[in-house]
């Protein structure tokens, strides 16, 4: 698998690949006119488009709006999670910024993100708020 970071001035997926990273949910045009203008972390398994992460980068937090996986993809899901999890906390750190905020469009299963040292920061009838914090 390989990642690969897009500015908002990249070239994004494509709106077939976001229909289905998002499978199941609605993007709106202010959704997606968000995740165009973030910064993009894109999962590739061979050369399909299997994951994508838009976040927002402040001096102290990587904050990550939107997270889409391909639940039919070759890779597994947890693996695809996984590596883009291992690639965001790494921008993160590289940007200087020491905190990863995962808001609730963009959480995962409860158990892998504990496993991986996030904890719940908020609650809320959207979903939970996950953060890490690097010392």
């Amino acid at each position: 698998m390989q990642f690969r970071v897009l500015g908002p001035d990249s070239g994004g997926p494509t709106p077939t690949d976001v229909r289905r990273l998002f499978r199941g949910q609605r993007m709106t045009a202010t959704r997606r006119s968000r995740l165009n203008q973030s910064g993009r972390m894109l999962a590739i398994c061979g050369t399909r488009v299997v994951g994508l992460a838009a976040y927002e980068r402040s001096e102290r937090e990587l904050r990550v709006t939107e997270l889409g996986l391909d639940h039919d993809s070759a890779c597994g899901v947890d693996q695809i999670a996984s590596g883009l999890l291992d690639s965001l906390e790494l921008a993160c750190m590289a940007s200087g910024a020491r905190r990863l905020v995962l808001l609730p469009r963009a959480t995962l299963a409860d158990a892998l993100l504990r496993r991986r040292g996030y904890v719940s920061i908020a609650a809320g009838t959207a979903g939970n708020w996950f953060e890490k914090t690097f010392v």
